[in-house]
């Protein structure tokens, strides 16, 4: 996005300076360059979105060309979904990729209205967002310190149901997954934006764009300068098609929205939003924001009362419901990795509510079960690798079948590609040396299950098992971006 800006006094030093806040967004900054989806949101005949924005490299001007593959469409109330899920994963003392909670958690933790349609609100916003592939020419990556063309997932969602394509429990803990390339850039320093999420919640969707916009840049100058035509269409997500004389009076909307939190305020001898803007030529406008008292409260510590305490945590639902008890939980947290209770939940429920195939049944029951996994670093059951990859194949079949002919046959592509490359890579020098380390663990098994096939089936374990933690391949969405030449 083109941008000019004038130092009026000494920079900031603290990019996630905050007033007292309850709950805590987080934003990756690349991506607020330009809007994600349009902001009258639904689907796109084409489902992708594509919009660019300048940026510099010392002296040189150059233009980022951005593409939003999303099937499904995305609604404005996703990108709240989205910054809120991110402060909550990576608000905690070791981060981790993977957020283990229940749907009760989720919104109590975004503060969002509980109801039963909410729950279905947040499954749904969750499958947009978990189709949803980023492309992006010019991504500024923190973590290598330059600029990058990036195609990236954001991450995935695993949510039970009841049967074979039932609906979605509300009562079990759903998986969220960070895609790990988006998860580690946001843990980079300089990569992410902190903010006040009950402030965001207040705000109007394409006030919520130019909040963060906004506080980004204000951390370089207390006055910023930007181009009203970039900013509504490409920053904010308004129609081109929409004059700019519309789209300036909806900007005007927006402003006054910030200036009644104080977020913005107006300049000496100014007294309306309309003087904020300076027309440059014809059809050339400009538009200033002076930084609001909202930035000038006095910082204070990031909010750890939810952070800390063990009732708050998303672990502790899911956990009392397997049926352990509040000490116990207290002494797992506080011994035991989070990696390796979140691992041991999931096998857990798995085998309370799925039943899964090879599943010997408890010996004393579902906690001592958790708890002895957990306490003994045991490795993960045989069965569960079975289980996960029917659980795959239900999902990609569910996929398949709500996705049209031309989708459908995309998907078949996909799959022969993603299979092409799982077999070469079975018979690279890796891939066979895994294979032969997996394989005989299996063999014991399956030669009490299925002993008329049990190398054949020990082979297929491995293989599912090497699939899920060693073999890399993009999601669906990332595919296809990267197959599609750059508009």
């Amino acid at each position: 996005m083109s941008l000019v800006e004038t130092n009026t006094g000494t920079p900031l030093k603290n990019r996630y300076r905050l007033p007292g806040i309850e709950h805590e967004g987080i934003a990756q900054l690349s991506l607020l360059e330009t809007a994600l989806w349009p902001l009258r949101g639904g689907t796109l005949d084409e489902a992708t979105f594509r919009t660019t924005y300048s940026f510099k490299v010392g002296d040189e001007s150059r233009e980022a060309f951005v593409n939003v593959y999303a099937p499904l469409g995305l609604e404005p109330q996703d990108e709240y979904l989205l910054w809120g899920l991110l402060g909550a994963s990576l608000g905690r003392q070791s981060p981790e990729p993977t957020l283990l909670a229940t749907p009760y958690w989720i919104i109590k933790q975004l503060d969002m209205p509980l109801g039963g349609y909410q729950y279905d609100q947040l499954r749904r916003s969750l499958e947009r967002l978990s189709l949803v592939a980023y492309q992006n020419t010019g991504f500024w990556n923190p973590v290598t310190q330059q600029h990058e063309r990036v195609t990236m997932h954001f991450l995935s969602s695993f949510l039970p149901t009841r049967g074979r394509g039932g609906d979605v429990v509300t009562d079990r803990a759903w998986r969220i997954e960070w895609s790990p390339m988006f998860f580690q850039m946001c843990q980079a320093t300089g990569g992410t934006l902190l903010f006040d999420l009950d402030l965001y919640q207040e705000l109007t969707p394409a006030s919520r764009r130019l909040f963060l916009k906004l506080k980004d840049r204000f951390w370089r100058s207390k006055r910023v300068f930007l181009n009203v035509d970039d900013l509504t269409i490409n920053g904010l997500g308004f129609s081109a098609e929409r004059p700019l004389k519309k789209r300036k009076y909806d900007l005007i909307h927006c402003i006054q929205e910030l200036l009644d939190h104080d977020i913005i305020e107006l300049g000496r001898g100014q007294s309306s939003p309309q003087d904020l803007f300076i027309r440059r030529s014809k059809g050339l406008y400009v538009v200033q924001f002076f930084e609001g008292a909202y930035f000038r409260q006095a910082a204070s510590r990031r909010t750890t009362r939810q952070q800390n305490a063990i009732l708050e945590d998303p672990l502790y639902e899911p956990l009392k419901k397997i049926g352990v008890g509040e000490h116990a939980i207290r002494h797992l947290f506080e011994s035991h990795s989070r990696q390796n209770i979140q691992r041991w939940v999931k096998i857990t429920d798995a085998a309370i509510h799925e039943k899964p195939r090879g599943f010997p049944g408890f010996k004393v029951s579902p906690a001592a079960f958790l708890i002895d996994g957990i306490q003994n670093q045991r490795m993960p059951p045989d069965w569960i690798y079975r289980h996960e990859k029917e659980q795959q194949t239900r999902q990609w079949e569910q996929q398949r079948a709500a996705s049209d002919a031309k989708d459908a046959s995309l998907r078949a592509d996909y799959t022969h590609a993603r299979q092409t490359a799982l077999q070469e890579f079975l018979r690279s020098p890796e891939g066979r040396h895994l294979l032969a380390r997996f394989t005989p663990a299996f063999e014991p098994y399956y030669q009490a299950t299925e002993p008329h096939r049990y190398q054949e089936a020990a082979r297929e374990a491995a293989t599912s098992k090497i699939e899920k933690e060693h073999f890399v391949f993009p999601e669906f969405g990332v595919w296809l971006l990267e197959r599609r030449p750059t508009a």
